[in-house]
């Protein structure tokens, strides 16, 4: 078997440098003898989580959880509301928010406090959309679209800004930015649009067309409650005919080890050292 990598793969800067905040927290922790907590799942990956677990790092969704301690944001962010929550009821943060997820807070911001709409391409429930929309003045107010259908709750009463979810797919956001300019030129509404898919995802899936050409098979890595991983997983289908999505070394099934060319790719939030385990046990 040959196992090609995709020249893109695994974690994004923003996962890395979250991840290295949990680290260091943990240290903290350890000094000032208080426990340790990262506010939300910190990435979406079974494994890794498990190994924070071990590492005494506990998950809360909110301040009442738990005793105060150190809490890491994760790179997902959290709403103004909730940060405040924690920080009323003692905890110390350490963000870890991604700079590009940080952006399109302050865009939120700014043109929230300017009356604009906000609308907000993305998974609804999704952490990063909760944080993002959690900026505005009203985050009731934000109009969180998935597809098309979801444009019927814009009204055009006053001006508009549409961005995106950093993760979010480049086509699918450029055809709802499409229609929408449509209908706010229909309606003489005002339309800012600001695409702000981060462009790791792009290149990501980009890298991932091109494997697909070299290779007779592809195994996507990465957690099944992933959006970037599951969009690879679609991409992948599109690009060749036999496709596995698969989180350990567990799920290697013989079928896998019999392809002679499999490339291999990865979510934001997988690890290295799952890459390379699931490597192992393909060739062994």
């Amino acid at each position: 078997m040959i196992l090609i990598r995709s020249e893109v793969l695994g974690f994004c800067s923003g996962v890395q440098s979250a991840v290295h905040k949990v680290k260091q927290a943990v240290e903290q922790g350890r000094v000032q003898h208080l426990p340790v907590y990262t506010i939300g799942p910190l990435i979406h990956n079974e494994q890794f989580m498990d190994y924070l677990q071990k590492q005494g790092v506990s998950v809360i969704d909110d301040a009442q959880e738990a005793p105060a301690g150190i809490a890491v944001i994760r790179a997902h962010g959290i709403a103004a509301v909730q940060e405040q929550q924690f920080r009323d009821a003692g905890f110390q943060l350490i963000d870890g928010t991604c700079p590009r997820v940080l952006n399109s807070q302050r865009i939120v911001r700014e043109y929230s406090q300017r009356s604009f709409q906000i609308v907000l391409v993305g998974d609804h429930g999704h952490g990063e959309v909760q944080a993002v929309a959690g900026a505005a003045r009203v985050p009731e107010e934000v109009i969180v679209v998935h597809d098309l259908s979801g444009l019927e709750a814009v009204t055009f009463s006053r001006p508009l800004v549409l961005l995106s979810q950093t993760t979010f797919s480049s086509d699918r956001f450029d055809a709802i930015a499409g229609h929408l300019v449509l209908l706010a030129e229909a309606a003489g509404c005002e339309l800012k649009v600001i695409k702000s898919i981060c462009p790791a995802t792009a290149n990501r899936q980009k890298a991932l067309i091109e494997l697909c050409a070299q290779v007779d098979a592809v195994i996507v890595i990465g957690g099944k409650n992933s959006s970037n991983t599951r969009r690879l997983y679609e991409a992948a289908r599109v690009g060749t005919s036999r496709v596995w999505h698969i989180n350990s070394r567990e799920e290697v099934v013989p079928e896998m080890k019999r392809v002679a060319r499999m490339g291999i790719t990865a979510g934001a939030s997988t690890p290295d050292w799952l890459i390379d385990e699931i490597e192992r046990e393909l060739t062994c």
